[in-house]
């Protein structure tokens, strides 16, 4: 079964929250890491595409790399602690969750809650202004 983040759970929760700047403030961060994990990817698959072992030295490739993969992995750990988060202000409100799905760090549910998030970030994107 594939989970997405609900729109209109979110929209009703921006809602709830706008007079309450902590709450504010929260999911603002958030949401901004969802844009972050959205950007350790796409610099590492970029970088990826342009960099190999025939312009650089074997072990600055492996140092890069590991360095690139530390970040992606930081931001999706901070991406599935934002989800919980925000199911817990939305329980709060008493706001149905943003998340039905399993948060965890394993698999598969890791890539399912970063699926979820990836698709929400190119909602927005798709449906910008």
């Amino acid at each position: 079964m594939t989970h997405t983040l609900s729109k209109d759970n979110l929209a009703e929760l921006f809602k709830a929250v706008k007079n309450e700047p902590m709450a504010l403030g929260m999911i603002t961060k958030c949401m901004d890491s969802f844009g972050q994990y959205h950007k350790a990817i796409f610099e590492m698959e970029t970088w990826l595409k342009l960099y190999n072992y025939d312009n650089m030295s074997r072990e600055d490739y492996q140092d890069k790399m590991k360095e690139l993969d530390n970040r992606r992995t930081t931001c999706h750990n901070s991406v599935l602690d934002s989800v919980n988060i925000l199911n817990r202000i939305a329980a709060k409100y008493s706001i149905p969750i943003i998340y039905e799905g399993e948060v965890s760090r394993e698999q598969p549910y890791r890539r399912e809650v970063a699926n979820a998030v990836l698709a929400y970030v190119e909602g927005i994107i798709l449906e910008r202004r």
